[in-house]
């Protein structure tokens, strides 16, 4: 939902239909979701929703209040660390997966989001284990 006071002044349009901002995040946020997996970026989502990198930003962040690439980063992680506790993928093809880089900058970001290390995560018992509920 907009904070109070913030509208814009027409609708959102999505392949020559008009949409609810409800509607138009909530099928942004969905197309998010199934396009996790592998190289996502600003310019991607950004074409997707048919507006430029920066006005895309601003009405996602004013949408949700979170920043879209911080979003994006976030359920990269939850997905990512759901799919260690399932199994015994190595965490280099789950990192690559995600679209990170590499495993160290993979590693970074999980220790930041996490506390600790995927390796150290994924050896916690599944009780032990918690994805933080944030955003995503």
């Amino acid at each position: 939902m907009l904070p109070a006071g913030c509208f814009y002044p027409a609708p959102y349009v999505f392949r020559g239909k008009p949409m609810s901002h409800d509607d138009f995040f909530s099928d942004l946020l969905r197309w998010i979701d199934t396009q996790i997996e592998g190289k996502i970026d600003l310019d991607r989502v950004a074409a997707r929703a048919g507006y430029s990198k920066w006005h895309l930003q601003r009405m996602f962040k004013q949408y949700t209040g979170y920043a879209l690439g911080e979003y994006i980063r976030e359920r990269r992680l939850k997905k990512s660390a759901e799919r260690l506790a399932e199994g015994e993928e190595p965490i280099l093809q789950v990192a690559i997966s995600f679209g990170f880089d590499s495993q160290q900058s993979f590693n970074r970001s999980f220790k930041r989001q996490f506390g600790q290390s995927p390796g150290a995560w994924r050896r916690q018992g599944p009780e032990a284990r918690q994805i933080p509920g944030g955003f995503c």
